[in-house]
């Protein structure tokens, strides 16, 4: 197939039987919505879909070991991708502004580039994954390089893409869910100045990150990382258990008011231990619900009282 003819306005493409498709072979094909790849294709070049912005969904082919860099990159729409069993390397900002919510990187991969998964807010790894592969880590796949911050250390402002982050961490062996963390990506916590000390012999430092707390400003993010914590209390420490729940109790009413926000009923009755709706908020949390249309918290919420409120209403 002679690449360099294709016309720029196709919307679907048929490689045929090829081994290796060149760099920017369909870079800024715009209409681009439906490519078939066959497990004949050992090899593609960087760049090969960059500015693909109709693209959604791409299956590798199997023989595939390499993800170049830039391949992907502002295809906006692109929301799911199905990698080779064999992946060995993603190449430097691979998914950089893609449309992908999450993704779940294969096990055999060995590397990963930087800012390869930019603009990404979930995704899943497996315990014991070689995070110290390239010289840097999970922070530098999910955000720009460390050199571009602001002289107060600040991420600088234009980095609106930078959203916060949730990780699963799958059992290398029995491949359930082990544990979940938050990592907040603003300017309120400094991640970076963890970034080359939050992993020891390929696993996480749990007890680094509970230790970082205290600097998480924004109130939602510190809901949120307490909420995964206590979730998944994967080596968490007494001390640390005591500490998120304190900050539970303490904070109940705004806690609730962050999730009824969410219309999340879940976060709220595995919080309930915790005192998180009694009887001082009960009305004004269903008042709250009820203002902002949070049907199903607020129906939940409703019989709550129902249950367990009910005698002090009776004549």
């Amino acid at each position: 197939m002679d690449f360099s003819t294709l016309k720029k306005d196709l919307v679907s493409i048929d490689v045929g039987s090829e081994k290796h498709i060149p760099d920017y072979a369909f870079s800024s094909f715009y209409n681009l919505t439906k490519v078939s790849l066959p497990d004949t294709v050992e090899s593609i070049g960087r760049s090969a879909f960059q500015n693909c912005q109709s693209l959604k969904e791409v299956k590798l082919p199997d023989l595939l070991t390499e993800i170049p860099n830039n391949l992907f990159l502002n295809c906006r729409k692109l929301e799911k991708v199905i990698f080779p069993s064999k992946l060995l390397k993603i190449g430097d900002q691979a998914f950089f502004g893609t449309g992908l919510k999450s993704i779940v990187i294969p096990e055999s991969v060995v590397t990963i580039g930087n800012s390869a998964f930019t603009g990404i807010t979930e995704f899943s790894i497996r315990d014991g994954f070689n995070y110290q592969v390239n010289k840097y880590n999970i922070f530098n796949w999910l955000s720009e390089p460390i050199y571009d911050r602001e002289a107060d250390g600040k991420i600088p402002e234009t980095y609106t893409f930078i959203k916060n982050v949730v990780v699963s961490v799958y059992d290398d062996v029995e491949k359930y869910v082990k544990f979940k963390f938050l990592i907040p990506f603003n300017d309120k916590f400094d991640f970076f100045s963890i970034s080359h000390e939050i992993f020891i012999n390929n696993r996480l430092d749990l007890g680094l990150l509970d230790r970082q707390f205290q600097m998480i400003r924004d109130f939602e993010n510190k809901i949120n990382y307490v909420y995964y914590r206590i979730l998944y209390p994967y080596k968490l420490t007494d001390d640390n258990k005591k500490l998120f729940e304190r900050f539970i109790v303490a904070n109940a009413k705004n806690v609730a008011e962050k999730f009824i926000l969410k219309d999340e009923v879940d976060p709220i009755i595995k919080l309930m231990p915790l005192n998180l709706i009694n009887d001082s908020n009960i009305d004004m949390l269903i008042d709250f619900a009820n203002k902002n249309r949070k049907f199903n918290v607020l129906s939940y919420l409703m019989n709550y009282k129902n249950e367990h409120y009910s005698e002090r209403y009776k004549i």
